[in-house]
């Protein structure tokens, strides 16, 4: 019995120590089972850890903030802001109303040399946004109105024509004249080289509502006149039918084309003057008797003058005061 038992016991044994033989004919890394156990859950922890920084660290959600980078919100103000920019059409604060008997002249300029625009009857009120004095110290206001088709017009008329309190406010507000301080457009109206005790009398000053000077007996007078055309070659057909008739106290002013400048452009026109010397004259009252005719009908750009045109003579005077020293 012993015997039978001893001898199970063994092949028992045998039975067990050849099944521990087998596992390390298997295992080519020569661990032991509980160790490969072990490195499945690394293997598997692996991937999952490097996949998650693709999550985490992935630019597509940062750039997707790029549209808050973009300037478009602030720059959409800068249209605004330039629309705040001021046109510079002058606003009237002052009023004139015209007064005369008759139709009066808007000039493109501030002086009578310079073209007619148009004419408004008595009584029309304006807007004045400037004035300047000429060389011959006449004001002239720069008023502001819509014509009857609803288009601003910006011209000049003579202060003599207009009742307005422009002055005596830009004084009050202690300011300068715009039509000074803001026209480089405008300019005086250019007379000769100047030259000690020279006093200019405008032949037909009564009609250009022109106030003349006073000269003294020690002045050197002269009587001015003038014409201007649109366009240069106009010029000729009026040197060359025109006649002069200018009289100082009755006496005739012979030889008057020698006197005649050079044809300039000024303001937009082409204008010629004469300065005809009469000297120094004696104290009193002296009279202007001026009238220009032509052969044949010419244009100046503007207006018919001549036979058969509505203006077939041109005529004006001028009366001045020679004083004392």
């Amino acid at each position: 019995m012993r015997k039978w038992f001893v001898c199970g016991l063994l092949v028992g044994l045998t039975i067990l120590m050849a099944a521990c033989d087998e596992v390390p004919a298997n295992d080519s890394s020569g661990e032991s089972p509980d160790a490969e156990v072990m490195s499945v859950p690394t293997r598997t922890v692996k991937p999952i850890v490097s996949f998650t920084p693709r999550f985490t660290a992935t630019p597509i959600p940062s750039m997707t903030l790029t549209p808050s980078d973009t300037p478009l919100p602030t720059d959409t103000t800068l249209p605004p802001t330039a629309t705040l920019t001021p046109t510079p059409s002058p606003t009237p604060t002052v009023e004139g109303v015209i007064r005369s008997t008759e139709n009066v002249n808007l000039r493109s300029g501030p002086g009578f040399n310079n073209p007619v625009v148009l004419s408004l009857s008595p009584g029309t009120r304006l807007g004045v946004i400037g004035s300047v004095t000429d060389d011959r110290g006449v004001t002239w206001y720069k008023v502001a109105f819509d014509d009857e088709d609803g288009n601003p017009q910006r011209l000049w008329v003579s202060g003599s024509l207009l009742e307005t309190d422009y002055d005596q406010r830009i004084a009050g507000a202690g300011e300068a004249s715009p039509a000074e301080t803001e026209d480089p457009a405008v300019t005086r109206t250019p007379g000769p080289t100047t030259e000690p005790n020279r006093v200019e009398i405008l032949a037909y000053c009564r009609q250009k509502n022109v106030r003349p000077a006073s000269p003294t007996t020690n002045d050197n007078v002269y009587i001015e006149w003038s014409w201007y055309v649109a366009r240069q070659d106009l010029m000729d057909q009026h040197l060359e039918n025109s006649t002069y008739e200018v009289r100082l106290d009755g006496e005739l002013l012979d030889d008057w084309e020698q006197y005649a400048t050079d044809m300039r452009l000024e303001q937009g026109v082409w204008i010629t003057y004469w300065y005809y010397p009469v000297g120094k004259l004696d104290a009193g009252e002296h009279n202007v008797d001026f009238q220009v005719t032509w052969d044949e009908a010419i244009t100046d750009g503007y207006e018919q003058f001549g036979p058969g045109t509505p203006n077939e003579i041109d005529q004006g005077d001028c009366t001045f005061t020679v004083t004392e020293p």
